[in-house]
């Protein structure tokens, strides 16, 4: 492995796992974020101060960085192309392939072009343009953990869409139970995948994970993921979040060109997490197989008011805090694997270590 300065865009908790696990590979780590008081800003001597949308900003970082990575996708191509210019740094993802990805109707474009399974889709820009109900809208850009999407069941007396980014309408999906999995390519197109996973969602928020799962069709997905990643040059890791339908299908909901909460539990229950996989991709190095260490469950840590969050963690958990300044409702503070004989037993251990804590 040539060793090269990587660069991260981003100072949040999936930046700040990326730098730690690119320590213990040897990598010399620079984060872009605003504050020092950033989670990723707080584990590397190499912390730049600076904006995301900021061309003076970002070339800060492309001076010292071979590769440049993200932590989110919601950055804008345009500006990061522009402060390219005149650097010999990298991007572990091309601004097109990330222009793309980050827009809900291009990404689902592409899926459909790929003829990847997913849920019926069309661009709306008023209530008049939605052609059935129950229906899932959906902000295009910049939507998360819930935000910009909007669940209708019956047609509304009123419906405001004011995003400046735009809307899709998607069909209504009745759905089994919520899986996803998480694949890694190199520029060689070696591709390894991680296990497939059952997630709950809470207040539209990943709650929990457990895993590894089985099902019929995930082979033949993954045949036809590893076709999509090559036909885009895909760098790095890359999540899909899935329904399993009533009838068994497994249909593609969301898209996320990055590390992932998902894929959390592998810091404990691979033998290669996530973010380690996703350094070495980007540094275009052999990518190793991905075993499953143990039957795991993760749970995430979830800000529930402002008070100084406690916490007691069994000795057979293990804690991921992100050093997050401030606690509130609704913020991702931390995260707990654990490892068991079977999923389904790691989560009721999870479960019982969260009843005796609060954030």
């Amino acid at each position: 492995m040539k060793m090269k300065t990587i660069g991260i865009l981003g100072g949040g908790q999936l930046a700040r796992m990326m730098a730690l696990k690119g320590h213990n590979l040897g990598l010399n780590i620079h984060i872009l974020s605003p504050t020092p008081k950033d989670p990723a800003a707080q584990v590397t001597s190499q912390w730049h101060k600076g904006e995301l949308n900021s061309v003076k900003d970002l070339k800060s970082l492309y001076y010292f960085a071979d590769i440049v990575t993200f932590e989110s996708e919601f950055l804008d191509p345009v500006i990061l192309k522009k402060s390219q210019q005149k650097f010999k740094t990298e991007f572990s993802i091309s601004p097109s392939v990330l222009s793309n990805l980050q827009d809900r109707l291009s990404q689902k474009s592409l899926l459909e072009k790929h003829k990847l399974p997913t849920s019926a889709f069309y661009q709306i820009k008023s209530k008049a343009d939605i052609k059935e109900y129950p229906v899932v809208i959906k902000q295009r850009r910049f939507g998360y953990d819930g935000y910009g999407t909007l669940i209708l069941k019956t047609k509304p007396k009123s419906l405001k869409l004011d995003s400046p980014t735009g809307y899709i309408a998607e069909s209504f999906v009745p759905f089994k139970r919520e899986l996803a999995i998480t694949a890694v390519r190199n520029k060689k197109k070696q591709i390894q995948f991680f296990p497939l996973v059952e997630s709950f969602q809470q207040d539209s928020k990943c709650l929990w994970v457990k895993g590894p799962i089985k099902h019929a069709k995930i082979n033949a997905l993954k045949t036809k993921i590893s076709k999509f990643l090559d036909s885009i040059q895909y760098i790095g890791c890359m999540a899909f979040e899935l329904f399993e339908t009533q009838q068994g299908e497994l249909l593609i909901n969301e898209i996320a060109p990055r590390v992932h909460n998902s894929a959390h539990y592998s810091l404990e229950g691979c033998n290669w997490d996530q973010f380690s996989m996703h350094l070495l991709a980007c540094l275009n190095c052999d990518l190793p197989e991905i075993k499953v260490i143990s039957p795991f469950a993760m749970y995430n840590l979830i800000g529930s008011g402002t008070k100084a969050p406690k916490l007691k963690v069994d000795a057979d958990g293990f804690l991921h805090w992100y050093g997050k300044d401030k606690n509130r409702k609704g913020r991702k503070m931390g995260h707990i694997n654990y490892l068991d004989s079977s999923p389904d037993k790691a989560l009721k251990q999870l479960s019982k270590i969260i009843k005796e804590h609060s954030v």
